[in-house]
């Protein structure tokens, strides 16, 4: 089954691990993300890391260490982590890289530019706050 919009497994790992951690009133270490959410440690790990790397959180070694958020969920949204691993998201472009198109106009007409412009729009309007746990 073909998807339309693909979500990298790192990103799924960063928001669900983001707002785990934003939910909390402690610091959480990798072990305990892991087991919580199912995801594998390794890749976990490497995950965090980027996170840490690009301010997003806080991270404490040793035995009472853990992670921490940088900033108040409410000001973190959904695209800023998706284009940390995803990549900045392009509007106006050719899906076929086509530089010398046969067609005076896109085949697809707007279509694409409206998708990603409403993908943009959506994920940009959703906060970590906004993500409910159970």
């Amino acid at each position: 089954m073909s998807k339309l919009i693909n979500i990298s497994e790192a990103t799924t790992i960063a928001i669900h691990s983001i707002a785990l951690i934003g939910h909390m009133d402690r610091q959480l270490n990798a072990n305990e993300i892991a087991k919580i959410t199912k995801f594998s440690k390794n890749h976990l790990a490497k995950v965090l890391q980027t996170l840490v790397k690009q301010g997003y959180l806080k991270s404490m070694r040793g035995p009472k260490g853990g992670f921490t958020l940088n900033y108040a969920p409410k000001d973190i949204t959904l695209l800023e982590i998706f284009e940390i691993f995803e990549g900045k998201i392009s509007v106006d472009y050719c899906a076929g890289h086509i530089e010398d198109c046969v067609f005076n106009n896109c085949i697809y007409g707007d279509i694409l530019d409206d998708i990603s412009d409403e993908f943009k729009k959506q994920f940009g309007n959703r906060r970590i706050s906004d993500v409910q746990m159970r």
